[in-house]
C-alpha cells in the first residue's frame, strides 16, 4: 500500500507550538518518544510561510512558521517532503478554522490543555489523507535508476504557481532530479541534477 494511502503508520509526531511551548501534539498510541530537541531546532528558524526540511537520519522533518505559530510534523524517511508539507498546510488551516487562536493567545492564562479537542480532527486527517485531494501523483522517469518513480506534488504548489512549468527537485537514492511540472499536472521533463550540502 503506498505510504500516502496509510501515511499514519509513518508519521513519528504532529507539533503546534509556539516560541514558549507546545499547544498541541499528536503521537501515535503507543508512542513514549519525545522530541524536544527536534522541536528546539526547528524554533531556530525565525521565517515565516517558507517550508524547511531536516533529515535526521531514520527521521524526516518539515516545518513552517504560519500565523504566529510553528507547525512541525517528524515521519520515516520514506515519505516525501511534499507529503508532509501537504500535511502540515492542511493541519494549519484546521487549527486555525477551529481555534481563534490570536483572541486565545491574548489570554495571558490560557492551558495548551484548550486544544486537546483537536486530537479527533488529526486523526481524522491522518485516517482520510489519501481522499482529501491534497497531492498529485506524478510518475517521473530518473535515467540514473533506470525506472519510473512516484513523485507526489502539494496541488497548492502548482495551483498557486506564479508561471510554469514548476521546477521540483526529487532526492533519492543518494542523487537528485529536476521534475518540471505543468499546470495540469503533467511533467514537462527531467533533468539530472548536481546536489550539494
Amino acid at each position: 500500500m503506498p505510504v500516502y494511502r496509510n501515511i499514519g503508520e509513518f508519521l513519528e509526531f504532529i507539533n503546534i507550538s509556539n516560541e514558549e511551548s507546545t499547544l498541541f501534539e499528536w503521537k501515535p498510541e503507543k508512542s513514549f518518544r519525545r522530541f524536544d530537541l527536534d522541536l528546539n531546532i526547528v524554533k531556530e528558524n525565525p521565517v515565516s510561510d517558507i517550508f524547511f526540511h531536516k533529515d535526521k537520519g531514520n527521521m524526516k522533518l518539515a516545518y513552517i512558521r504560519r500565523n504566529g505559530l510553528l507547525y512541525t510534523v517528524g515521519a520515516h524517511i520514506r515519505v516525501q517532503f511534499q507529503l508532509l508539507e501537504a500535511l502540515l498546510e492542511h493541519v494549519s488551516f484546521k487549527f486555525h478554522e477551529m481555534y481563534d487562536v490570536e483572541v486565545i493567545m491574548s489570554y495571558g492564562d490560557f492551558t495548551p490543555a484548550m486544544f486537546n479537542g483537536f486530537k479527533e480532527v488529526i486523526e481524522d486527517i491522518i485516517k482520510n489523507f489519501a481522499d482529501l485531494g491534497l497531492v498529485k501523483r506524478i510518475m517521473v522517469e530518473c535515467r540514473v535508476c533506470n525506472t519510473v518513480l512516484p513523485l507526489f506534488v502539494k496541488k497548492s504548489m502548482i495551483e498557486n504557481a506564479d508561471s510554469y512549468p514548476v521546477p521540483i527537485v526529487y532526492v533519492h537514492e543518494g542523487h537528485a532530479i529536476l521534475c518540471f511540472i505543468d499546470q495540469n499536472f503533467h511533467h514537462r521533463g527531467v533533468e539530472l541534477v548536481n546536489i550539494t550540502g
